[in-house]
């Protein structure tokens, strides 16, 4: 994967709750697929964890 992931809370605020999925494992296989975005998508992963903790339990 090549692309840097690059995202901000109010992005991440706008998104549904299986968009914040979908982006958290894009992030988590960018963490595994190419060690020179591993600072964005660890970035990206602690933003989306942090969303999901705001958001509070699934209903």
């Amino acid at each position: 994967m090549n692309t840097i992931i690059k995202i901000t809370r109010a992005d991440l605020a706008r998104k549904s709750r299986p968009q914040l999925a979908a982006l958290f494992q894009q992030a988590s296989l960018a963490v595994s697929a190419s060690q020179r975005d591993l600072n964005a998508a660890q970035s990206a992963l602690a933003m989306i964890d942090q969303e999901f903790a705001r958001r509070g339990p699934a209903p």
